[in-house]
């Protein structure tokens, strides 16, 4: 990347704003999660601080990611985003997310990041790829209701 490019990056950026959600916000952040993840069960949403973090574009809530903490394997799950973004707005919401949420886990004890990322969503994995990330393994996501 030139110094140029990344001006002009570094700029772009500035119109992103990622901050962890407030338990307020729980059910504005299941809505882009269940259209993202059609399959994500039916639970209560609202605890999500400090679960969760949200990036907002001109004062609205575009995108989420969940943060689980754990050592030394922290996780990034269930990224998220309004229906409908233009490309390059979620392209920049995804870097911010995963910047921040990386600093964020790292911060708290994670030596390494590990997430799902589904089989429909090969162009985010090619984006993570692009960032290092490698694949570990490929498979199902399972989940069960326990409360």
């Amino acid at each position: 990347m030139t110094e140029r490019d990344q001006i002009r990056l570094d700029r772009a950026m500035r119109e992103i704003h990622v901050r962890f959600a407030r338990d307020g916000e729980g059910m504005m952040i299941a809505q882009m999660v269940h259209s993202s993840h059609e399959a994500v069960p039916n639970v209560l949403w609202a605890k999500v601080y400090p679960y969760w973090m949200v990036a907002e574009h001109d004062g609205e809530v575009i995108g989420c990611v969940q943060l689980c903490y754990s050592m030394p394997v922290g996780r990034m799950e269930f990224l998220s985003f309004l229906p409908n973004l233009p490309y390059r707005t979620r392209a920049l919401g995804v870097r911010a997310l995963l910047e921040l949420g990386i600093l964020t886990l790292r911060k708290s004890g994670a030596q390494a990041i590990a997430g799902t990322v589904g089989f429909e969503q090969a162009s985010f994995k090619n984006i993570l790829k692009a960032q290092g990330c490698t694949v570990l393994a490929s498979g199902n996501v399972i989940a069960k209701r326990v409360a």
